[in-house]
């Protein structure tokens, strides 16, 4: 059991290197400019319950928006605006990435065009018309992605906590004697 647990640490932790973190930040060319500004504020890098929360909504929010390119830029000044979790921002921006952006903003032109259908707005020009597709499908695909991820975020929770309850009831019982 404490084996597969050693596993699945070091698994996330692979995943988890190639994000900035506090110790970290200045090694990316971008962030490093502001690397000293992001070390003062530690909303940034807090794994509590509202600054996660705000980066899930907000991180998934901006993934799916036509800003390939300028998302972690972005992401930085959302997370600062929204004293949301950094690390969790510019994370969830990877969900866009060289691979996965056609396809993703594919299917959010064609979730937004149905909107705009749906919602009966007037056409105007068709450049308007498809940026403003694009962009209401990739907020309800964000908004849609956000809502899983939270109620993910809710049941690893409430795992954790009822992980910690059982290990210290374990703990404190006592030893039954031969």
């Amino acid at each position: 059991m404490e084996q597969r647990w050693r596993q699945r640490r070091r698994r996330i932790r692979r995943w988890l290197k190639p994000l900035p973190r506090r110790a970290t930040i200045h090694r990316y060319p971008i962030l490093s400019r502001f690397a000293d500004f992001a070390r003062r504020r530690p909303y940034l890098w807090s794994f509590k319950d509202a600054p996660v929360v705000r980066a899930i909504y907000l991180g998934s929010l901006l993934a799916y928006l036509p800003t390939y390119g300028a998302q972690i830029v972005i992401a930085f000044i959302a997370a600062w605006f929204g004293r949301a979790n950094l690390t969790l921002m510019i994370g969830l921006q990877m969900i866009t990435n060289p691979l996965t952006a056609g396809p993703i903003y594919l299917a959010a032109y064609g979730i937004g065009t149905g909107l705009v259908r749906l919602l009966q707005l007037p056409p105007r020009q068709a450049i308007f018309d498809g940026a403003v597709a694009l962009v209401l499908g990739g907020l309800t695909l964000g908004l849609l992605t956000a809502v899983c991820l939270h109620g993910l975020w809710l049941f690893g929770r409430y795992e954790a906590r009822r992980f910690r309850r059982h290990r210290l009831t374990r703990a404190m019982r006592p030893k039954a004697e031969n």
